[in-house]
């Protein structure tokens, strides 16, 4: 058996992990762990590696490379510096404890920079640049890919789309700003709204099936939701001018009629700009993008550090 790669993508609430055979590129297992807003880091990080021990021992070949995607902001040592959704994780020296529990390196991402290179790698039939990631889930993500690489920015932190400003009085936010898109359009703040307006609901899902079956209340919620993701991705269209627009993202995956609304309304917002007819389309790896992301990645710094040995040797 040949040499296998691990992805992990850490979501809001939940941590998803998948091995794939390097060789011959084939996802071998994957396995789900529900993380609650009191899980702390150490904790989830012990799950992981016990995951990971788990794939190792019941395998032949060994596991060359470790690829994460974060939901929150890191830093180049790999702590986390700022994570909205999971603010007691915040200063969590994440890559450090993560080695120290597997004895493993790990390569860390942005999980939208990862879901967008799973897309762009595996999941489109070919080669769209620019393209427009967006990822809506517990919160929301976005990710630029420019001719086959993610534009990271200056500091590494571009591509929160959840965080730019939809509504300037709006209430504040744990990423410190006011009225930020993942306060109204992301899974979280369609429970919350559900739950203030006094609604028998648990989850963003029970919202969208209360919505399904006539609930007014709830309608008025997911249009609300919806009209608002569909102004700050029609805000970063016209910003980035890319071909087209793949939005992805547990939300998605569960209620994909629903979503598939917002091509229209995004045309619609861009009015006679000549990216009015841009195509937004929906994942087509769905919940495993970040997964696949973590491969293409990790074959890609295999790649890099292969041709630095070879010019040693030279």
């Amino acid at each position: 058996m040949t040499e296998a790669l691990v992805s992990i993508d850490m979501g809001g609430s939940a941590a998803r992990l998948a091995i794939f055979d390097s060789g011959n590129m084939t996802l071998e297992d994957s396995v789900k762990i529900e993380l609650g807003a009191e899980t702390e880091p150490l904790e989830a990080v012990a799950q992981i590696a016990s995951v990971i021990a788990s794939w190792e021992q019941n395998r032949e070949g060994a596991i060359h490379t470790v690829a994460a995607g974060l939901a929150g902001l890191h830093d180049a040592s790999g702590t986390i510096i700022t994570w909205p959704n999971r603010p007691a994780w915040n200063g969590f020296p994440f890559r450090e404890a993560f080695t120290s529990a597997t004895g493993k390196p790990l390569i860390l991402f942005d999980d939208a920079n990862l879901a967008a290179m799973g897309e762009y790698r595996f999941g489109l039939t070919y080669p769209v640049n620019p393209l427009l990631y967006v990822v809506v889930g517990t919160g929301i993500g976005s990710a630029l890919v420019l001719q086959g690489d993610v534009y990271k920015g200056a500091r590494g932190a571009s591509g929160e789309l959840g965080h730019i400003t939809v509504d300037p009085n709006g209430e504040r936010c744990p990423c410190g700003g006011f009225g930020c898109l993942q306060l109204y359009a992301s899974g979280r703040a369609i429970e919350r709204m559900a739950m203030a307006a006094g609604l028998p609901v648990t989850t963003a899902g029970d919202v969208f099936r209360l919505s399904a079956h006539g609930n007014e209340a709830a309608r008025i919620i997911i249009h609300n939701s919806l009209r608002l993701l569909a102004i700050g991705i029609a805000n970063a269209v016209r910003l980035f001018d890319p071909v087209s627009v793949v939005i992805g993202g547990g939300m998605v995956s569960r209620f994909p009629e629903v979503y598939r609304s917002l091509e229209k309304t995004i045309q619609l917002i861009l009015g006679t700009l000549p990216q009015k007819n841009v195509q937004v389309s929906l994942s087509v790896l769905g919940d495993d993008a970040a997964l696949w992301g973590g491969l293409a990645y990790g074959l890609q710094q295999v790649s890099i550090k292969k041709q630095r040995n070879g010019r040693c040797s030279q």
